[in-house]
């Protein structure tokens, strides 16, 4: 069943191109931002969503009685893009920030507070590192004599944890590293892409011969995440609601986008054809590529080598007994390093970490499973999948108490791998699309990161692209 929805006109800008009708497949947050601003361009735009909801990995589910989000869950406040919009939507009184307290390392001896000022950069002072007792004598030896190395000389594209290696040593990337931003990719340090994944830390290392010694900016006194009370998916609520006279239809698969007669044709539902002037595909990498496999074989060959990693989320309600758990109370959540045999990627206590859900009836534990290269969560049917989660969590911290309720949420393939080589095939993509389909572009995680602020700039990048492209056709 298809569902449509429309809002109100406004006046479109009186620019070349205008009146172009365009196609964005995705109504997650990056395919909305893209019509919004195609449509500020003059361009007439419908959005196509294959789901029965807007909102793609922005989404919360109900546990216990309370909303948590088993998406993405928060904003980085040193990436200013989400906030701005938030501001936009009219959300700041939405905002929560986090509140300050320890998060752990789960290591072979136990939890370990994840050092003050340590960042996937790396660390930034040696001292919180040496008082965190997560390295051995000789792994902070090591990590202290990379003032003393040489300035890297290649400028080719390496893996992250091969930078960090070679200037901290193994055990900083394999101990820190690996869990923090292991974690936050669901991948491989040692396969993702220090240009493409991590490009602020590509900008550090090939400015400053030291990361150490470098010079900091003064540490910010806000929360360095927030989120909005009412779930991240507001966002998306709300700027659909705000689109200017944009067409979003719902339960609408889009099945191949091909060129027919100097038009794009968008089969839809595997019934009916529709021709436009320029498509936005925002989705996964793996439905990109089914879409673009007829109109460009060679942009979906490329397309075909963006690896994604499947993950699970289950939020797990317990009784309030479990605040009395001193790993609980006194922390905000626990990484784990992927050199663990255990299913666990992550925890987040959000009755600890969120003020807005502490002080509830229950204590409420956000839990992670799912890296690129190890789908065990994504196979396991709920029930053992829940079950192992909590016994790892119980005995990471010593909860000894059983979950009151739970939902789980499946991200198959949804997590991108930003590998060693990305922005090469990238690039190859967009030569593939303009070449053999004039008017395609690509936007989203897949190609920018899974970050928030990296899918505002996705968007916006896909969306100035193609309204040039238009108004080139229409000269």
């Amino acid at each position: 069943m298809t569902t449509t929805h429309r809002t109100a006109p406004v006046q479109r800008a009186a620019e070349p191109g205008a009146g172009k009708q365009v196609a964005v497949i995705g109504a997650g947050l990056s395919g909305l931002v893209a019509a919004r601003q195609l449509a500020a361009s003059g361009a007439q735009v419908t959005v196509l969503e294959a789901a029965a909801r807007i909102g793609g990995q922005l989404r919360a589910a109900t546990v216990a009685g309370h909303r948590v989000d088993v998406g993405a869950e928060s904003v980085f406040t040193a990436a200013p893009g989400p906030l701005h919009l938030i501001e936009e939507l009219g959300l700041e009184e939405e905002l929560v920030g986090a509140n300050r307290a320890t998060t752990w390392i789960w290591t072979e001896r136990g939890l370990r507070p994840l050092p003050d000022g340590f960042t996937p950069a790396g660390p930034s002072r040696l001292g919180p590192v040496l008082r965190s007792r997560v390295l051995s004598p000789l792994g902070m030896l090591r990590a202290g004599m990379e003032p003393f190395l040489p300035a890297a000389r290649s400028g080719n594209d390496v893996a992250v944890g091969a930078e960090l290696q070679r200037r901290f040593g193994r055990e900083v990337v394999d101990r820190l590293v690996d869990p923090l931003l292991g974690g936050l990719h669901a991948g491989d340090v040692r396969t993702l892409s220090l240009q493409a994944a991590t490009p602020q830390l590509a900008a550090l290392t090939a400015k400053h011969r030291s990361l150490l010694l470098r010079r900091r900016p003064a540490p910010s006194t806000g929360p360095a995440f927030v989120t909005l009370a009412s779930g991240m998916g507001t966002m998306t609520d709300r700027l659909a609601a705000s689109l200017p006279d944009i067409e979003v239809r719902l339960g609408t698969r889009v099945s191949a986008v091909t060129r027919e007669g100097g038009r794009l044709r968008l089969s839809i539902d595997g019934q009916r054809c529709v021709d436009v002037d320029g498509v936005v595909v925002a989705t996964s990498a793996v439905v990109a590529r089914e879409l673009l496999s007829e109109g460009s074989p060679a942009a979906a060959a490329a397309l075909g080598q963006l690896r994604a990693a499947s993950v699970v989320v289950a939020a797990l309600a317990y009784p309030t007994r479990a605040n009395e758990v001193a790993a609980i109370a006194g922390g905000t959540g626990i990484l784990v390093p992927s050199t663990s045999p255990r299913l666990l990627k992550a925890a987040t206590f959000l009755s600890t970490k969120w003020p807005h859900h502490a002080g509830a009836d229950h204590v409420l534990i956000r839990a992670s499973a799912g890296r690129a290269g190890d789908d065990r969560a994504i196979e396991l049917d709920d029930g053992p999948l829940v079950d192992r989660l909590h016994r790892e969590l119980a005995e990471a911290t010593g909860l000894d108490v059983e979950p009151v309720d739970v939902t789980v949420q499946r991200w198959p393939r949804t997590m991108p791998q930003l590998e060693v080589g990305h922005h090469q095939r990238l690039a190859t993509i967009r030569s593939a699309l303009a070449r053999d389909l004039p008017g395609v572009v690509v936007a989203g995680a897949p190609y920018h990161g899974p970050g928030l602020s990296s899918c505002l700039r996705s968007a916006s990048g896909a969306a100035m692209t193609l309204t040039t492209a238009l108004q080139e056709t229409h000269a």
